[in-house]
């Protein structure tokens, strides 16, 4: 029979859990032979009588307790305060034992209550290790911070099954060190990170219920009773004074009680029952990272507590609040101010509290015990910043859409249906005030857009913004040579004045050869804008109002169109471009923003008043673009190249949270 080499890495605090582990492993895999060999600095004699005490129960099992010269190791720093320098000690295990191709290394916080044989029996060929994916890590969206694409395969570390042989070939201890000391302070997950970087590409994944993580027992209930290994993960332990959240804790205590340790598990029980009686306040805290707190300034959230659907909503809800918290950064969403009330409102939307906020004579008392560390504005619409009171607190303001007069100029020239002026020279002047005050970061979605920002706010020319474009989800596999694609063209937005719409429905009466889509819905000024929109809603069969749409629908309507139409007298960079070029599908606009539209497609020029007029700039150049059908593949392809190069999430993720951190440590 093949023996199993099993590893752990512990100190003498944690002797008691390794029991507990060790127990757990022998008991459930009576017929199979163990070579347990445990890395440490140190153990007391009481610990290894111990442990060869639980050994000796099984039919087969040696026990090599290996004392590891760690001077090495010593250089390498720690970030994260549960875990000890013996994580390192995996690092060596390769080279401490050049007669071994194999091994399975197990944390020693984790209980095993099934068979090792199929996880002794993967086949790693080339790979250089097998591992579980890191739930946690996947919840944290943290993958971008250190280069990983977020679909990418991260393990965590715990249980990992090594391919000794292939690790010695690689020299990948001198690799895992030498990455840990180049790396120092670029990472937060220490040894784990270290190992999924150099790794990168040669870890197979392996199912999760070889390391059913706290995120795991969490999140799927019913995959529990399937699980073979259950691994305490995160600072709060079965054993630590903060109550530990795992519904599995108990099996901790089941092993416990077959150990020599078994009297530790009253004491442990009793410490765990008076935290819970505890009011919350009076409850042990695990030592960690303070979190930055984040307030989200924005009047919408894209339909979440009954706000309006619109651009910087959509972005404030599916990509800042989604991706953005983590465990040092924390944020809560800022959406109006009641009139009059005392008092502010929160609800929980997704994973974030929304808060509208009291009155403008309580605000300032009500920021003040909320302690913000930073405001983050995608574009300031609303004048919180007014009644804000003595504050050092920084603005993050992320240029959206700034509309200097001169914008609203143009947008004036409608005459159809006139577009609400929302010119607040309050904001302005507190966004200025903040600025002499030192206080406000500026970055932007559009290049072009800083010099309209630098007009707004009234700054220096040569005041820097930094560029930050917006994010888009890319459909994972998409592509653009491939996608059936049909003579369709699609409009997707709001129904408003601003949007022209019209002149959406005067190019498909025009073009009856072609289907046009029409995805949106009115939503302030409902009545005006449906009179308008009443007459193009019969009579012409190749133009279909489809309503608003979200998710796949939306991506489907869109994906399947060979153009995006956009008819707005006004736009910054509308997150439905990027949406459209993400699929393949190509604009036609009098909106060149940064010649995005002249670089994908066909910028007809500048369409002022209503537009009537130019109807046939948009009908020749959809048909352009339509019957030269091998410059439209090409232009696809290069503009789906473009959003996953510079537009994709990880890379807003990687950018956003460094923006974050960088400007609250100025406070």
């Amino acid at each position: 029979m093949e023996r199993i080499n099993l590893f752990v890495a512990i100190g003498e605090s944690y002797a008691q859990h390794c029991c507990v582990m060790l127990v757990s492993v022998l008991e459930n895999n009576p017929e199979l032979a163990f070579d347990c060999c445990i890395l440490t600095d140190g153990l007391s004699e009481g610990s290894r009588r111990r442990l060869d005490a639980v050994a000796k129960r099984h039919a087969d099992c040696r026990l090599d307790v290996r004392v590891v010269d760690d001077a090495v190791f010593r250089e390498l720093k720690l970030n994260i305060p549960h875990v000890s320098r013996h994580t390192y000690y995996r690092y060596a295990i390769a080279e401490l034992f050049p007669q071994l191709d194999k091994a399975l290394y197990l944390d020693a916080d984790l209980v095993v209550r099934g068979s090792l044989a199929e996880l002794w029996n993967t086949n790693l060929g080339g790979f250089l290790c097998a591992g579980v994916r890191d739930r946690g890590i996947e919840l944290l969206h943290y993958k971008p911070e250190i280069g990983f694409e977020l679909d990418e395969l991260y393990v965590n570390a715990g249980v990992l099954v090594l391919n000794l042989a292939e690790m010695r070939r690689e020299g990948l201890f001198r690799k895992l060190c030498a990455a840990t000391q180049e790396l120092e302070g670029r990472i937060r997950f220490q040894d784990q990170d270290i190992i999924n970087i150099v790794c990168r590409g040669r870890i197979l994944e392996l199912p999760d219920r070889f390391n059913f993580t706290s995120e795991y027992v969490r999140d799927y209930p019913d995959r529990r009773s399937g699980a073979v290994v259950v691994h305490y993960t995160g600072a709060r332990k079965p054993w630590s004074a903060a109550l530990c959240p795992n519904a599995l804790k108990g099996l901790y205590y089941h092993y416990l009680a077959r150990t020599p340790y078994r009297l530790a598990r009253y004491g442990l029980q009793l410490r765990q029952t008076v935290q819970k009686t505890l009011p919350a306040f009076l409850r042990k805290q695990p030592a960690g990272v303070k979190p930055i707190r984040v307030a989200l300034i924005v009047n919408e959230f894209f339909g979440g507590g009954g706000t309006a659907i619109g651009g910087i909503g959509f972005l404030a809800r599916n990509y800042i609040a989604k991706y953005i918290p983590c465990d040092d950064i924390r944020i809560d969403v800022l959406i109006g101010r009641h009139h009059g009330l005392s008092m502010a409102s929160r609800i929980r939307v997704d994973n974030v509290f929304l808060y509208r906020l009291p009155g403008r004579h309580f605000i300032a008392r009500w920021l003040k015990r909320k302690h913000y560390d930073l405001y983050f504005a995608p574009e300031m619409t609303w004048d919180m910043l007014h009644y804000e009171g003595k504050s050092d607190t920084p603005l993050l303001l992320w240029v959206q859409d700034p509309r200097p007069w001169t914008d609203w100029l143009e947008i004036q020239t409608v005459g159809l249906f006139p577009e609400t002026c929302y010119w607040n020279t309050r904001i302005y002047e507190s966004v200025n005030r903040l600025f002499k005050q030192g206080r406000v970061s500026f970055v932007t979605q559009g290049r072009y857009l800083a010099d309209k920002a630098r007009i707004l706010y009234r700054l220096a020319g040569q005041t820097p913004v930094e560029y930050l474009p917006n994010p888009i989800d890319v459909e994972t596999g998409f592509d653009p040579d491939t996608c059936v694609k049909h003579d369709e063209v699609v409009f997707v937005g709001r129904i408003a004045s601003v949007k022209r719409a019209w002149l959406f429905c005067e190019v498909a009466k025009r073009m009856p050869e072609y289907e046009f889509y029409l995805v949106g819905q009115s939503q302030i000024e409902k009545d005006r804008n449906e009179e308008i929109m009443a007459p193009y809603r019969t009579g012409i069969p190749n133009l279909h109002f489809v309503g608003h749409l979200e998710g796949e629908e939306k991506f489907r309507r869109i994906r399947e169109a060979k153009i995006l139409i956009n008819t707005s007298i006004h736009e910054a960079l509308p997150v439905t471009f990027l949406e459209a070029l993400a699929c393949g599908t190509l604009l036609v606009s009098c909106q060149n923003p940064d010649g995005m539209t002249s670089r994908f497609g066909i910028y007809t020029g500048p369409v002022l008043g209503d537009g009537f007029d130019k109807v046939d700039l948009f009908v020749d150049a959809v048909r352009t673009l339509i019957k030269d059908e091998a410059r439209r593949k090409e232009l696809s392809a290069a503009a789906c190249e473009y959003v996953k190069s510079v537009h994709g999430v990880g890379e807003f993720v990687r950018n956003t949270r460094r923006l974050i951190r960088e400007t609250a440590r100025r406070r």
